[in-house]
């Protein structure tokens, strides 16, 4: 099952090593505090995850994990439980893994991809374990490691499209697609090389993917950061669309998605720094 965070916005700078501090247990989010002129330090990504899709509140201890110019991104590092935290710097192209949600350093990092490329995760041969992977914008390529270093290489869509991966048909595998941010659509690549291809939401909203409904397949939802909500297509990537939807967090805060009690259905969580 793959999920993930795309609100992939790379800065310039120097990444810094994962934050190590730990934030106190919200009841609810917090409100997110007055913009102020930011500091010279580099900044901590603070997690809001809930395990319930339908409530607002978060469930998690809330912890800090990444800075910026981090790209914060959650998998199944260990094939057992859910989905924890993991960082990504574009500056070393390092991914740091952690199995906790604890905050702190990172427990595995894993040097891998090239200077632009973009963070990618799925479970590459169904083996419930989550690895990492790249995509290249200016080619369209999606680059998969695995767990022995060795890879593969799969090119779709245009170039310079949002990388998505998900196991579309519930086989166990992830496979790839991309998200056409100015035509609202989803591309999906299934096993056999074919496309489905899905109109959903409105135009440069955010993607995320999950398993909404525990039917072992991903679907495709959205973020809308006007309004901080998130819309979930319970119906997958059949023609008919039902969506339900959850507000959560606060206009400013990054999206992302995760089955975080591993009970094979994925909810929402919020990045705030």
């Amino acid at each position: 099952m793959r999920t993930q965070i795309f609100s992939q916005v790379i800065t310039a700078g120097v990444a810094a090593a994962v934050a190590a501090a730990v934030i106190a247990v919200p009841g609810v989010l917090p409100k997110k505090p007055a913009q102020v002129a930011a500091p010279t330090a580099t900044c901590v990504f603070n997690w809001y995850l809930s395990n319930s899709r339908t409530s607002g509140t978060a469930t998690i201890p809330a912890f800090a994990y990444g800075n910026t110019p981090m790209v914060p991104l959650p998998g199944n590092w260990d094939g057992a439980g859910g989905d924890t935290p993991a960082a990504f710097s574009p500056d070393e192209r390092k991914f740091f893994l952690t199995n906790s949600f604890a905050g702190g350093v990172g427990q595995l990092t894993i040097a891998f991809g090239n200077v632009g490329d973009r963070p990618t995760i799925g479970d590459w041969n169904g083996d419930g374990t989550d690895e990492v992977g790249v995509y290249t914008p200016s080619t369209g390529t999606f680059t998969k490691r695995a767990a022995d270093g060795s890879t593969t290489s799969v090119a779709f869509g245009p170039a310079y499209q949002i990388p998505l991966t998900g196991d579309w048909n519930g086989d166990g595998i992830d496979d790839v697609g991309v998200y056409r941010a100015s035509a609202a659509t989803f591309d999906l690549r299934l096993p056999d090389g074919t496309t489905r291809s899905i109109h959903y939401g409105d135009p440069y909203w955010k993607p995320v993917i999950g398993d909404w409904n525990g039917d072992g397949r991903d679907e495709p939802g959205l973020y809308n950061p006007a309004n901080a909500t998130f819309y979930f297509r319970v119906s997958g990537i059949d023609p008919t669309e039902t969506t339900e939807s959850i507000r959560y967090g606060d206009t400013g805060d990054l999206p992302l998605v995760g089955d975080w009690d591993g009970n094979r259905t994925s909810s929402q969580g919020i990045i705030r720094f």
